[in-house]
């Protein structure tokens, strides 16, 4: 018979309760009889107190204290009332008072009490009837005296009885004791065989709780040891083993999987339908860069990109869905992933519903895609690139016959892909090679060579072209051809730049001129020709005078349409068999071939130097050049192209120093010349620290009154060993050389000190001109100079004029105005020298701070001859005055001029007429005597 857990649980709880309860009901038991013997004591020893009480009142009365007798019934009733309690036992008693419902049963005194209480009641009984006796008024004798006073016999018996109860209550107690001592033992007995009993129950689970806490660590090869007793136990223990060893073949097969799943390449989330990763596999966590415990719990989008969060959510619900349908999971999402980093990639994801207990899963398996999505980008260039190749692209199989043109095949050809597929290439022919030559080019392919050639073939309507072919072989993974690609650049275009660039290797790019390098062979073979039939050649050097202003102020593309046009007319100016050529910037060069005598050459320089000089119209803009030309002639200049260039250029050196646009033959004194230059350039650099300079004065006449109204200052080199040496000559080179910003701030003091000079010998302070160069506007300092120098001369500044020229001031129009209203600021008045030899000039002149205005000399000698001088002189004095600007003429130098200009209303006048530069002694004299020029 088959004994439950619960039964022997119940069986064994049942004993301790009634165990428990027996136990209860003894000491309750011992509890009343202990209140019982302890009331029959007190009632015992209450009633041996009250013997004694009683003998006090009778003696209290004896002696004739009668207020006692009331407390002496009280004591003897009680007494009365006590010992029958005691010996025949009573109702309730609590307390020592009678009452009705008391809390203690006084019972009946045991029979081996009886003697005693016998004889009490018999000596109670005597002492009543002496009390009596006392109480009615009777005399104490001694006997009585005695019994009542030393009560002996009353107080023994009583404490006989008292000891009696207190004997048989402790003999009650003992007994009692000694039953809840074996019913304590037995209880224990009983407790501990439960114990036992239920570490027999408990033991098993104990192991199997250790054995299922290993199983929760994930040893699941547990087995636990099947218990003796048949009971629930005992089927626990065998579905615990068989739980067990059915969690091991879970655990081997999720092992399986788990490893599975850990080696797979591409990246695996398992998503419930919160979208909350689960777990991940180990491309996952490599991939990302996130560990596990980081990832897992996180919602899957996290991996995601933030702007493709939406489409992951609605591919999850799409998954749910369609796995709820049973149609499966969703393939070839593609997203974009980021790492832990911040990087991106491209991977194409797959979510597949799982359904696992009562759960729904979303399983996403991906793959990065970054390789895949680089091959795709490559094929799609590669794909653009041959269709929006420049160059026709064939592919054709082993046999020859077309699978694939690209666009520009059909551009270039006329056929489309669908009119050549399955044809051969040889629709192309052309007729202009031979068979040999295609013979060799299918054994170059056909060997795994590459074959290439110009070749020239036929279009679609017949136009002949050729084309740049290259021929490859296409082989597969063996080594077996299996194609043949074919890459066609049309050539014609590059045929016709071939003869373009051997052009330009030969002639200029701006102009189309001979450049130097043609130039220079048909000098040389001039120099053949002229030596083999013993004649004569010349080479002209040519250098434009004033371009450099003209591409600095209008600009270099105006520049360039002058240079154009400087070259056609230089072209109109030689015989054909005759070559100019451009050697670079503004320099050009001509080949006159087969002089007869020089003379032919003076003409073709006059011819030339008249054309350049004629007005050019640019565009908006027109403008005037010069030109300076040095000759050499072969042979008598010299015999090789270098020394016929060297003395064509020193020639062309000489026509600029003098004076420029004119024309020089080379001679031998001319090396003398630049010897001297040289010379010249090392002197100047000594001339300031050797106090070479001096200033000469020239006058301006005002004229209105005749009078001097002010003076320019014009440096002059006292040489030393050379004597006096003329500006024109030194101060071109001390522009190239930049000493002229030295020598301008030199000039501005010793025209200041002069100054000073003149106003502190008492003559009135009159304006004193100094010039300066367009050097001295690009000089950041030119305005502390001038400052400086007013502060130490103490000249006011009224008293000072700068003169720049116009040209100068057109190098940069901005800059200039800048520089110039700082001037006068400063109190300075400033004006523009040589006036109306610039470009563009009127349009800024409303611009320019300007005080004075100087027409340039070149206006004023022809102006009594040339009409057109005339006019211009005229209206730029009236102009001027429109502007409140005043106006010098320059190189007055005769009547004729001077009435012309008082004509025009000229404010002032400058020339040889009145005064050439002088001295400041010899200006001093001019002061002294207040000269009055006859106007």
């Amino acid at each position: 018979m088959r004994l439950s857990l619960g039964n022997k649980i119940s069986a064994l709880l049942l004993l301790m309760t009634l165990i428990a309860v027996a136990e209860l009901l003894a000491i309750y038991s011992y509890q009343s009889i202990q209140k019982s013997d302890a009331a029959i004591i007190n009632i015992a020893g209450r009633q041996r107190m009250l013997s004694q009480t009683i003998s006090k009142y009778i003696l209290s009365v004896a002696y004739g204290n009668r207020s006692d007798i009331k407390f002496l019934d009280e004591a003897v009733s009680s007494y009365d009332s006590d010992l029958s309690m005691l010996y025949k036992g009573t109702g309730n008693f609590s307390g020592g008072v009678h009452k009705r419902n008391g809390e203690v049963v006084i019972s009946p005194a045991p029979k081996e009490l009886t003697a005693l209480f016998e004889e009490n009641i018999k000596i109670w009984s005597a002492f009543k009837q002496d009390i009596d006796v006392i109480k009615a008024g009777g005399i104490i004798n001694d006997t009585l005296r005695t019994e009542f006073v030393n009560n002996d016999t009353l107080l023994v018996i009583s404490n006989k009885i008292t000891h009696g109860f207190e004997d048989i209550s402790n003999r009650k107690h003992k007994y009692l004791m000694n039953v809840l001592l074996i019913m304590t033992a037995l209880d224990i007995l009983i407790f501990l065989f439960g114990g036992y009993k239920v570490y027999e129950l408990v033991r098993p689970l104990s192991e199997l709780s250790q054995s299922a806490a290993k199983i929760g660590r994930g040893d699941f090869r547990q087995k636990v040891a099947l218990p003796k007793t048949n009971d629930e136990i005992k089927d626990l223990a065998v579905a615990f083993n068989t739980m067990s060893h059915s969690l091991n073949e879970t655990t081997v097969t999720k092992d399986f999987i788990d490893g599975v799943v850990n080696a797979m390449v591409d990246m695996l989330f398992v998503v419930d339908s919160s979208g909350i990763i689960k777990t991940i596999n180990n491309a996952a966590e490599s991939v990302l860069g996130i560990g596990r415990n980081e990832l897992v719990g996180r919602p899957v989008t996290d991996i995601f990109i933030p702007a493709e969060k939406p489409m992951v959510e609605d591919k999850l619900k799409e998954a749910f869905d369609m796995g709820a349908m049973g149609k499966g999971g969703l393939g070839n999402v593609e997203g974009t992933f980021i790492t832990i980093s911040g990087d991106k990639f491209p991977v194409q994801c797959s979510f597949s519903f799982m359904r696992v207990s009562d759960r729904n899963d979303i399983v996403c398996v991906a793959n990065d895609i970054t390789q895949r999505k680089r091959f795709e980008e490559d094929l799609r260039k590669l794909s653009t690139a041959v269709e929006q190749s420049i160059s026709s692209i064939v592919i054709t199989d082993i046999n020859g016959n077309i699978e694939f043109v690209n666009q520009k095949f059909t551009e270039c050809t006329g056929y489309t892909l669908a009119e050549v597929k399955g044809k051969n290439p040889r629709i192309l022919k052309s007729g202009k090679h031979d068979q040999e030559f295609y013979k060799n080019l299918w054994d170059t392919i056909k060997s795994g060579n590459e074959f290439r050639c110009d070749v020239c073939n036929k279009k679609k309507d017949g136009t002949l072209y050729w084309e740049y072919l290259s021929i490859s072989p296409i082989k597969n993974p063996r080594g077996e051809i299996t194609h043949f690609i074919a890459v066609k650049l049309d050539d014609t275009e590059r045929k016709k730049m071939e003869e373009h660039l051997r052009q330009l290797a030969h002639h200029d790019v701006l102009t189309g001129l001979p450049n130097r390098t043609l130039f220079e062979d048909r000098v040389k073979q001039s120099i053949l020709q002229a030596t083999r039939n013993n004649n004569s050649f010349a080479v002209m050097f040519l250098d434009l005078d004033r371009f450099k202003l003209v591409n600095d102020t209008l600009g270099h593309n105006v520049g360039d349409l002058l240079l154009k046009e400087v070259s056609c007319r230089l072209e109109d100016c030689v015989r054909k068999s005759d070559t100019v050529a451009r050697m670079g910037g503004d320099e050009f060069q001509i080949l006159v071939s087969k002089i007869l005598q020089p003379t032919d050459l003076m003409a073709i320089a006059k011819k030339v130097i008249k054309s350049i000089n004629e007005p050019y119209v640019l565009g908006e803009h027109m403008c005037k050049v010069g030109v300076s030309i040095g000759i050499s002639i072969f042979p008598n200049d010299g015999e090789t192209l270098e020394a016929l260039n060297k003395c064509a250029d020193v020639a062309m050196y000489q026509a600029k120093e003098h004076g420029k646009n004119d024309y020089r033959f080379y001679d031998s004194s001319m090396d003398k010349a630049i010897t001297e230059r040289v010379t010249l350039e090392k002197a100047l650099i000594n001339a300031l620290d050797s106090e070479q300079f001096v200033l000469h004065y020239q006058p301006q006449i005002d004229m209105s009154s005749g009078r001097i109204a002010g003076c320019e200052a014009l440096i002059r080199w006292q040489h030393p060993e050379t004597g006096l040496i003329s500006p024109a000559k030194f101060i071109p080179i001390a522009e190239e050389t930049h000493l002229i910003i030295p020598i301008g701030k030199w000039v501005i003091a010793a025209a200041c000190r002069q100054s000073r000079k003149w106003l502190d010998a008492g003559f009135k302070p009159i304006v004193v001109s100094v010039n300066l160069s367009a050097q001295h506007f690009k000089l950041h300092e030119l305005l502390k100079t001038i400052t400086d120098v007013l502060d130490e001369t103490g000249i006011s500044p009224e008293y000072l004029e700068l003169e720049i020229t116009e040209s100068g001031l057109m190098q940069n129009v901005e800059e200039s105005i800048k520089i110039m209203n700082q001037i006068r600021e400063l109190g300075i008045s400033i004006s523009v020298d040589d006036f109306g030899t610039g470009y563009s000039s009127l349009v800024y002149l409303k611009r320019f701070p300007l005080q004075t205005l100087k027409i340039d000399q070149s206006f004023i000698r022809n102006c009594p001859y040339d009409a057109a001088d005339a006019v211009i002189t005229s209206t730029i004095i009236s102009m001027a005055h429109s502007l409140n600007i005043k106006v010098i003429a320059e190189g007055v130098e005769n009547t004729q001029q001077l009435e012309l200009l008082r004509t025009f209303d000229c404010d002032e006048v400058q020339g040889y007429l009145f005064s050439k530069p002088v001295s400041a002694h010899e200006f001093t004299e001019l002061l002294e005597d207040e000269h009055v020029y006859s106007l």
